[in-house]
């Protein structure tokens, strides 16, 4: 039995994953991974797409930053909210379907992912004196993800300084049709 003896940290992870997993049932899958999708893509697009929006507001807005901004917010919101209503009606069509109680099971079960990979991300970015406080040394889990940081790491720091990445490109900017 001495082997159930979880530290603080063991039980904070184990209610992160839970929280997250309890949340993702509730609301399914379909709402989870496309609202995901829509906050990824609604970055990019904003990214792309305020240069189109800048010329027309640059007669109420002098400040090209400000306007930048303004406009970068402006596609977002607009995104965000158009995506998420259409999610709710895709989700709606799927429980009337009687397909509810699958989609909040992968639900439940993306959420726990999504822990975990919460959970990855935090601990990467700690620094190594909070992780070799008691608090986390004395964990169950703290070894575990020790074992798995650098190859975790190393994914990271090569996807982004990948330059063939479409989505890291600077270079690529929309012509403005004037």
């Amino acid at each position: 039995m001495d082997s159930l003896n979880f530290a603080h940290f063991d039980l904070l992870l184990m209610g992160i994953i839970v929280l997250s997993g309890t949340v993702a049932l509730f609301r399914g899958f379909i709402q989870e991974a496309l609202s995901l999708v829509l906050w990824v893509f609604a970055f990019l697009a904003s990214m792309f797409l305020a240069e189109y929006l800048g010329p027309y507001i640059s007669e109420y807005i002098v400040n090209p930053e400000l306007r930048r901004m303004i406009s970068l917010l402006a596609v977002f919101v607009i995104i965000i909210f158009t995506g998420g209503f259409a999610i709710k009606m895709l989700r709606s069509l799927i429980h009337w379907s009687g397909m509810g109680g699958l989609d909040r099971v992968l639900g439940a079960l993306f959420g726990c992912v999504r822990g975990l990979i919460l959970i990855v991300i935090i601990y990467l970015i700690l620094p190594s004196d909070i992780k070799q406080s008691a608090f986390i040394s004395e964990s169950k889990s703290a070894p575990m993800l020790d074992q798995f940081s650098p190859e975790i790491e190393i994914f990271f720091k090569d996807m982004i300084s990948n330059t063939n990445s479409v989505m890291l490109d600077s270079n690529i900017t929309p012509t403005n049709k004037s």
